[in-house]
């Protein structure tokens, strides 16, 4: 389609006292999906390629004079992201623009801007929205699994030593309470690496919708334990940051990052806009394009709920 006077007649006479539209609910909007990612850099390919392995075995005791034990690393699989290019644009007639009173269709490219932000946040929240599932979004880049094979959040992470199953979720979805979240800050320090070594990772950002707002500021601001009589300490005061963002689709989930996330963000293409006068038909059009690739290669450092079972 082409903005033509046909479609804006209120706009070709001097008569209106103010004009509304959604550029005035918009200014300043903060970049929220940019705090997920751990690892955001510009690639050169059509796809990025990671790969994992595991160190070497244990300790073994060694006799006097006996031999040493000698062991080897353990080969893992490979994790391929696959960029994609998204875009939008408008076309707008030279009548258009000449008889418009208000130089109100020049806005259109603050729109196209507003609606990339929008885009991007959306394709950045993929990492959460579907952390429970494996169902690759190639529309936007996202890949559900990493380099185990499984979703960013699990109870059956493996190990490629063959050893116990870990997990980043709650056998049973909780929602957001004191103890939930206390239980889920110990499961930071009792993950293993590929061959059963502690890992040392600390929760930093409580991720929530704005419907669990006033309750996490509850559990992240009252010196006492929220919700008792008897004037225990509340032990996770001031422990972490708050994150509300609306572009959680489900209002029960909700998510703890640690200082060590390994999520990636690869830019295939940064937002570039370009404009294209046509002589004949005097027609001019705008256009953005952006692209990228988005995912987990490894779980460790998140832990996430769904919420009410």
């Amino acid at each position: 389609m082409t903005v033509n006077r046909a479609q804006f007649l209120s706009l070709l006479e001097p008569k209106l006292r103010a004009i509304k539209n959604d550029i005035n609910l918009q200014q300043r909007r903060p970049v929220i999906y940019s705090q997920f990612f751990s690892d955001t850099f510009q690639s050169k390919k059509a796809a990025e390629t990671y790969y994992e392995r595991a160190g070497i075995g244990d300790f073994q005791r060694k006799s006097e004079g006996g031999l040493i034990t000698y062991t080897d690393p353990i080969s893992g699989s490979e994790l391929r992201f696959a960029h994609v290019r998204r875009s939008n644009g408008y076309k707008i007639t030279a009548e258009m623009i000449d008889h418009d009173q208000y130089a109100e269709i020049v806005k259109l490219e603050q729109d196209l801007q507003i609606a990339g932000m929008e885009d991007l946040e959306i394709a950045g929240h993929l990492l959460f929205n579907n952390a429970f599932g494996t169902t690759d979004d190639a529309d936007y880049g996202f890949e559900a699994t990493g380099l185990d094979g499984v979703q960013l959040c699990s109870t059956s992470h493996t190990r490629l030593d063959g050893g116990t199953a870990q997990a980043n979720r709650p056998g049973t979805d909780v929602v957001l309470s004191w103890t939930a979240l206390a239980n889920a800050r110990q499961q930071f320090q009792l993950w293993v690496d590929n061959r059963g070594r502690k890992i040392i990772s600390f929760p930093r950002k409580l991720v929530i919708h704005p419907n669990d707002e006033l309750t996490a500021m509850e559990l992240m601001r009252s010196r006492g334990k929220p919700g008792t009589a008897n004037n225990d300490i509340n032990a996770m005061f001031g422990d972490f940051d708050i994150v509300v963002t609306p572009y959680l689709t489900s209002t029960d989930d909700w998510f703890l990052l640690g200082d060590n996330i390994e999520t990636v963000w690869h830019w295939d293409v940064q937002p570039r806009t370009a404009m294209e006068d046509d002589f004949d038909t005097e027609v001019t059009k705008r256009k953005r394009v952006h692209g990228f690739s988005l995912g987990h290669t490894r779980w460790q450092g998140i832990y996430g709920t769904s919420g009410a079972a």
